[in-house]
């Protein structure tokens, strides 16, 4: 009786499977798609970093793809944020409705990741952030669906705080940034190092993020007797700044400031309006590095248009740790499985080997200083403002 029971149950489980199959009816197949969401500024005035970055992650995608390591294709949904948050909230919502979704990665901008964080967040999807320094992005409230494999804006502007405030011993400072959350975050950033040194700035300004004319801030630096600036703003307002200070005559004077800064588009307003801006960039000398340089030549050799940016390897490195995550989760990678993969992954990339803390936060943190010398950015380190030939203004 058992004998006839278990061969009826069979021959109806195999009749039902081969139904199944006509039908596509069941498990996803080999074939099909695990979709991954990209968000950037890829077009509007933060264009170069965000196609920049663009170009990196799906760089490491295709290499993916092409590896044949994977049962399924890796698609990205990509989605130019404009560096607007209400267009990175539609982008995000975009993303998490499509069902084969299992993970996002993004953004350049700290606003525009604010406003989306809560989007991923509800639908359950984990947002890994290649770009925005916001301290506040990362915190108990977002675990486990926001992690960050950038450094924040604290941790950027403790390198240039050691090297301006120890180092050089610049005292009388003037503080600048937009009042955005990219702009705000620096801005108190730089203050509190400032303040744990006893230091009162000279003067400080936070702007709109759209002012393109700075004159008005450039006079109040002038009668301030600073000789220092601090811009803690993106390149948009950051270049137009020191364009301005060196036309109203403002020149022995030290300009620094962080890592929005650190473009190509900052060198346009010519060698001799940029020359000396000290700006702090996260991550590794890529040239200084096997994995880097390899990097470096993996990407010349696309022909994009956009240069390597300060963010352009991060973009590659969050690829890298979703596709190792994608590696953790199996044939049949879910949103849920891709959140618990990525808060345990470690993953040794171009800035070494990069895990994340208990609030989603790198534990790999990487940062060095350049300078404008001649019209174009180099290392402090291999510079003539390192060895003391050239300077950057009367303390």
């Amino acid at each position: 009786m058992f004998a006839r029971s278990s061969k009826r149950s069979y021959l109806f489980l195999s009749v039902m499977l081969s139904f199944c199959l006509l039908l596509g009816i069941g498990a996803a197949s080999a074939a099909d798609a695990v979709k991954i969401g990209f968000l950037g500024p890829i077009t509007g005035s933060d264009a170069s970093e965000g196609a920049a970055a663009r170009n990196a992650f799906m760089l490491a995608i295709s290499e993916a793809n092409k590896s044949g390591e994977f049962p399924y294709k890796i698609e990205v949904i990509e989605v130019d944020d404009q560096s607007t948050e209400n267009v990175a909230v539609a982008g995000a919502q975009e993303i998490v409705s499509d069902s084969a979704v299992v993970v996002a990665s993004g953004f350049w901008n700290s606003g525009p990741a604010a406003a989306s964080i809560p989007v991923f967040k509800d639908a359950e999807i984990p947002l890994l952030i290649w770009g925005a320094i916001r301290e506040s992005l990362t915190n108990p409230d977002n675990v486990p669906y926001i992690t960050r494999s950038a450094p924040t804006d604290k941790q950027e502007n403790i390198p240039l705080a050691v090297k301006v405030l120890d180092e050089l011993g610049y005292k009388d400072w003037f503080i600048v940034s937009d009042v955005g959350s990219y702009g705000d975050g620096n801005f108190n950033a730089f203050k509190a190092e400032l303040a744990s040194r006893g230091i009162t700035a000279k003067g400080e300004e936070q702007v709109p993020e759209d002012t393109t004319d700075l004159n008005a801030v450039v006079q109040k630096i002038k009668a301030s007797g600073a000789k220092a600036v601090y811009c803690g703003s993106t390149v948009a307002i950051g270049s137009q700044l020191k364009r301005q200070l060196f036309e109203a005559g403002v020149r022995d004077i030290l300009f620094c400031g962080i890592s929005g800064m650190k473009t190509e588009d900052f060198l346009k307003i010519g060698a001799e309006a940029a020359e000396g801006a000290l700006i702090v960039s996260p991550g590794v000398i890529l040239e200084d590095t096997a994995e880097g340089r390899k990097f470096i030549e993996l990407y010349n050799a696309q022909g994009y248009s956009e240069p390597i940016g300060a963010y352009t390897p991060y973009a590659y490195e969050a690829a890298l740790i979703l596709i190792n995550s994608l590696r953790a989760c199996g044939e049949k990678p879910t949103a849920e499985a891709m959140t618990d993969a990525i808060q345990k992954s470690e993953t040794t990339g171009i800035m070494g080997a990069t895990t994340f803390n208990s609030i989603g936060q790198t534990e790999n943190v990487a940062a060095y200083l350049n300078v404008v010398q001649d019209g174009a950015w180099l290392p402090l380190e291999k510079s003539e403002y390192q060895g003391g030939k050239r300077g950057f203004g009367a303390k």
